[in-house]
């Protein structure tokens, strides 16, 4: 079915209107008092309300100053054939045309015939819930509808009046209710049922038993002083439980914030290491690019080759600069040995003149003479370099020189060396620095670097999680004082506990002496009394069993839509939301809902509370509802319409939509509104563009 003209009379905002709708997706847009709803009311009154109902919602569709006299026309299609039905509720009467004849073929309790056997949903209210998702009615979302529920159940099971399952039901429960009669409130004697007048003939024969004996009062008193002092007791031991519980929260918060703040030392400390060892990592690796300025030969130096290279270019400077003559030769082997053989003769004669004195002297006297003239004849003894072998040893330095510094000058060559001397002791200085960060025997330092960053990422996660933890605890944080006061608590609940026992020892031990009185005949009517309560119970247990057999043959009977609705709504629910909800659980009768978050909702840090496997749309937010609402009459009109087109009216269902779930929601309508004609009425300008046709009502007249 779909609608293709609206024609109103005197309908509550209209003295008149005529919309023309399409097949698919219409945008009526109006401002605020517009007549939107006045539209909606008008088309649904057509459908549903007979034109001489009397109903105070019918009659309240006339335009005030009318006079009570209003009109409605809607004229349809069911399949290919079209119709046009004419409700005058001024004049009581209504009329059925088909196509283009001139005469109705239906008239008065015809029509509503035509449209209960023809229209897949012609209860007003069943339509008004499936097929108008009105703002109103978005908030109620989940609540279980029984009467909704048992009219799709009439619709699906075909039964009729006293045959339906609903009302054989009712007729089920009307007996167990006689039963239960005046059980709950108060009614005549004559009226109670067979449950109560028993239980009304135990309470008395009870009372009797107790009125009997002055014993049996005594008992039951000293029964309600001992179940008054185990209540209480049961109070203490509470008490004493919830506090114990806070002391050992308490000490668990102290010790969890002790370890907390060791471990974030240690994870501090692993941090400094860490940014101490990548510096000094970037530093080597400073140090390797300039490296790159020195030649491979002079590279490869260390510190104590250095001071030789630096020497070399001494020894070249003078050389070039003609003062090799001033350099020190190498003695003469004959100078030597005359230095050598005085110094002997000295030695013996001096050390002779203590015996032999004067032949002793002669040695001393030649061992002078022979010094003197070693002396005298120094110079001559030395060595000489000959020009030619310093200007082969300046090409030598020269050569040696020129395998490291290439083509500089000497004094460049100087200044190069200086600079490779400073860049060796940095490099020396940052390996030491290396070494020391990094410990003894660590050789590959982006491997211990990576167990360092494990480590205090590790420690991070574990100061995080002790953080969590402490944190749930915060609330039982206790100081000194507090602590004291809570152990001076739950002194005095220890102290409390023993007194009450003790009470409780006193009373059972008055108990115990009491003396016991045979009630026999009490008793004995008593225990008829019960019977027959036992027997009236039995047949409401019956009863509730019938109910029981009968709800789950209902829903057995409502398979139909227990089976279909659930993934058809879960999937329009998971398009809207993007998987965030996809699976829901319906009651086929009652309509009640239920939605399971998505798997990965489920997943948190350890120890957390595990996501719900099923969320009532109350626990969620009203946009989330709305989307349920939606989903939910979508897959009802598609399971309900008997693959027949069936209009669907929307009072701006997107207001609490996000605008990523708008997007999402106006495509899914575009594509319902492939298969089944929708109405959206909305008084914002943005959807004046959403649908296949636009609707703009005129100012109110």
């Amino acid at each position: 079915m779909w609608i293709e003209r609206v024609s109103l009379e005197n309908v509550l905002a209209f003295t008149e209107l005529s919309v023309e709708l399409g097949a698919g997706f219409n945008v009526v847009l109006s401002p605020n008092e517009g007549g939107k709803s006045s539209l909606f009311r008008g088309i649904v009154s057509g459908l549903c309300a007979n034109a001489s109902s009397q109903r105070a919602d019918v009659l309240a569709l006339a335009r005030w100053g009318a006079g009570g006299s209003f009109r409605i026309r809607l004229d349809f299609r069911l399949g290919p054939e079209a119709y046009r039905l004419v409700r005058d509720f001024g004049g009581k009467e209504q009329m059925l045309y088909r196509g283009g004849e001139s005469g109705p073929f239906a008239k008065g309790k015809g029509v509503d015939e035509f449209l209960a056997e023809h229209l897949p949903l012609a209860d007003q209210d069943l339509f008004l819930r499936i097929c108008g998702v009105r703002h109103e009615e978005l908030a109620r979302v989940g609540e279980a509808d029984g009467a909704i529920g048992e009219r799709i159940e009439e619709i699906l099971g075909g039964g009729r009046e006293d045959v339906t399952p609903a009302r054989v039901q009712l007729i089920v429960e009307g007996k167990r209710k006689e039963l239960l009669k005046g059980r709950d409130r108060p009614v005549n004697e004559a009226n109670r049922g067979a449950v109560k007048r028993f239980t009304d003939d135990v309470d008395l024969l009870e009372r009797e038993a107790a009125k009997a004996t002055s014993l049996a009062a005594s008992r039951e008193g000293l029964l309600k002083a001992i179940s008054g002092i185990d209540s209480r007791l049961k109070l203490v031991d509470a008490d004493l439980d919830i506090l114990k519980m806070k002391k050992e929260k308490a000490q668990s918060y102290v010790e969890l914030d002790r370890n907390e703040r060791s471990l974030r030392e240690r994870a501090e400390g692993l941090r400094q290491r860490l940014r101490r060892i990548e510096e000094l990592r970037a530093m080597k690796d400073k140090l390797a690019a300039e490296a790159a300025r020195f030649a491979g030969a002079l590279a490869s130096r260390t510190a104590a080759t250095v001071d030789e290279v630096r020497d070399e270019l001494a020894r070249e400077a003078l050389l070039d600069a003609g003062a090799a003559g001033a350099l020190p030769g190498k003695p003469a082997a004959a100078a030597v040995w005359r230095s050598v053989l005085a110094s002997i003769l000295i030695l013996a004669g001096a050390v002779g003149a203590l015996v032999w004195k004067l032949p002793m002297l002669v040695l001393v006297i030649a061992g002078l003479a022979l010094l003197v003239w070693h002396f005298a004849g120094r110079d001559r003894g030395r060595e000489t370099a000959h020009p030619a072998e310093k200007r082969g040893e300046l090409e030598r330095l020269r050569s040696a020189r020129a395998a490291w510094a290439g083509s500089r000058s000497l004094d460049e060559s100087k200044a190069l060396l200086a600079e490779y001397a400073s860049w060796l002791e940095r490099a020396r200085d940052v390996d030491a620095r290396l070494e020391e960060a990094a410990g003894k025997g660590a050789s590959d330092t982006g491997a211990l670097i990576g167990t360092l960053d494990a480590e205090y990422g590790a420690a991070a996660i574990e100061v995080r999680a002790l953080a969590e933890s402490r944190a749930a605890l915060e609330p039982f944080r206790l100081d000194g004082d507090g602590m004291l006061r809570l152990d001076r608590d739950i002194a005095e609940r220890l102290e409390e506990r023993e007194r009450l026992a003790a009470e409780r020892s006193a009373r059972e031990r008055e108990l115990a002496a009491l003396e016991r009185m045979d009630a026999s005949d009490i008793a004995e009517r008593l225990a008829a009394a019960r019977e027959g309560l036992k027997r009236a119970e039995r047949k409401v247990l019956v009863l509730d069993a019938i109910l029981e057999a009968l709800d789950e043959a209902r829903r057995k009977m409502s398979g139909f839509l227990a089976e279909r609705l659930p993934p058809l709504a879960g999937a329009y629910l998971s398009r809207i939301t993007e998987g965030r909800y996809g699976t829901l659980f319906i009651d086929a009768l009652s309509l009640k809902i239920e939605v399971a978050p998505a798997a990965g909702d489920a997943a948190g840090a350890p120890g957390a509370s595990r996501a719900p496997e099923r969320v009532e749309p109350g626990a969620l937010s009203q946009g989330a509802r709305d989307q349920i609402h939606l989903a939910v009459r979508l897959a009802l009109i598609e399971l309900m319409s008997g693959g027949e087109s069936q209009p669907l009216f929307l009072d701006d269902p997107f207001v609490h939509f996000d605008p990523a779930r708008l997007v999402r929601a106006l495509d899914l309508v575009r594509e319902f509104a492939t298969r089944h004609q929708v109405v959206m009425f909305t008084c914002d300008p943005r959807y004046r563009e959403a649908g296949d046709r636009l609707v703009e009502l005129p100012e109110r007249t």
